[in-house]
C-alpha cells in the first residue's frame, strides 16, 4: 500500500492557506502580542508562507527547495506548533490558546508525512514544451522567409 497519497498539487494549495493563515490567527484569537503561542503561530505561518513559494511543486513561483526538504521543514514547524503551547504553560489559559495550534500542527505533520515526494513531470508537459519550441521555431523560418521575399520584391 502506497503510504504517500497526497498530491504535491493539493500540498501546495493547503501550504498557501495555512501559512498567512497562521499568520492572522494570532490576532483573529486575541491572542497576546508577546505571547509565545502567538509568536510561534507567526513565526511558522511567515517561514512555511516563505519557503512554500520556492518548493519544487506546482503552485511555487521558484522551484529551489526539493520536496523532501520542504516536507522535513513542515513536520518540524507542525511539531512546534502543537508542543510550544504544552511547554509554555499556555495550556492553562484557555483551549483558544492551545487547541488551535495543536490541531493545525498534526494536520503540518500528518501531511508532511502522506504527501508524495516528487511533483507529477506528466510526459505531456513535456511533449507541449517540444510543440512550443518546434512552433517558436517554425515561425521564426516563416517571418526569414517573408522577409527575404519582401526584400527581393522591393527594389
Amino acid at each position: 500500500m502506497q503510504m504517500r497519497f497526497i498530491p504535491t498539487s493539493v500540498h501546495g494549495a493547503v501550504d498557501h492557506v495555512v501559512g498567512p493563515a497562521l499568520v492572522l490567527a494570532p490576532t483573529l484569537l486575541r491572542l497576546g502580542r508577546t505571547s509565545p503561542e502567538g509568536l510561534t503561530a507567526r513565526a511558522v505561518g511567515g517561514v512555511e508562507a516563505f519557503y512554500s513559494n520556492l518548493t519544487d511543486y506546482e503552485l511555487s513561483m521558484k522551484n529551489v527547495v526539493p520536496m523532501k526538504v520542504h516536507l522535513a521543514l513542515d513536520a518540524v514547524g507542525g511539531a512546534t506548533l502543537a508542543l510550544v503551547p504544552q511547554l509554555t504553560g499556555a495550556r492553562q489559559r484557555g483551549k483558544k490558546h492551545w487547541l488551535p495550534h495543536l490541531a493545525v500542527g498534526a494536520l503540518e505533520v500528518g501531511m508532511a508525512a502522506f504527501t508524495k515526494t516528487e511533483p507529477p513531470r506528466p510526459v505531456e508537459r513535456r511533449a507541449d514544451t517540444v510543440k512550443k519550441l518546434a512552433k517558436n521555431a517554425l515561425k521564426a523560418k516563416v517571418v526569414k522567409d517573408v522577409t527575404q521575399v519582401v526584400a527581393k520584391a522591393i527594389p
